[in-house]
């Protein structure tokens, strides 16, 4: 018995061993390129109109798609705007982003607005921990910044269940001490 059950270890082992072998797979490249397509551009009346590449690219990260898709010097130039202060508005269906850019065009400030935005995975359970039986029908995102940060943000969240009807504030927290966001009622 011994005897067998060595040969079964010994030949499984030598099975296994043979399986090893690496396959060498060709080389592939992956290209994403996450910028919008430019549709519709007058720049002296302040009009530019991007495609976004995939659903909501400007609602993920509104800042980033202003760096990749908008020409400050050109708009510059063909506002005749050359020196001072210089606000953009930038809308959406679901929203806008308005930014004000210094005469070194660096961004100064930001302020965002969209409605019906997707919450983050943990906001969402903590709401729906604390309003269990409830349906969210409907919720605004809003933040402001200085620079490229975004310092505030909050959701603003409705809530329905049956007749009954609330209106939530979400705040993110900034760190994992103080918890996943601030619920307040409106």
């Amino acid at each position: 018995m011994r005897k067998i059950i060595t040969l079964i270890l010994v030949l499984s082992w030598v099975f296994t061993a043979n399986s090893q072998n690496v396959i060498q797979l060709e080389e592939t490249q992956v290209n994403f390129e996450p910028t919008g397509e430019i549709v519709f551009e007058n720049y002296a009346n302040g009009i530019i109109k991007v495609k976004e590449n995939y659903q909501r690219q400007f609602q993920s990260n509104a800042i980033a798609f202003i760096h990749e898709n908008f020409d400050l010097n050109r708009f510059r130039k063909e506002s005749g705007n050359e020196d001072g202060n210089i606000h953009i508005t930038v809308t959406s269906s679901n929203g806008q982003l308005s930014a004000v850019y210094n005469e070194d065009n660096e961004l100064m400030k930001t302020y965002q607005k969209f409605h019906n935005v997707p919450l983050p995975f943990d906001v969402r359970n903590q709401v729906y921990a604390g309003y269990k039986g409830w349906t969210i029908t409907k919720d605004k995102y809003i933040a402001y910044g200085k620079e490229s940060n975004i310092d505030h943000e909050k959701y603003v969240v409705y809530l329905e269940k049956d007749n009954k009807r609330e209106k939530i504030k979400i705040t993110p927290a900034r760190s994992s001490v103080t918890g996943v966001a601030t619920i307040e009622k409106f």
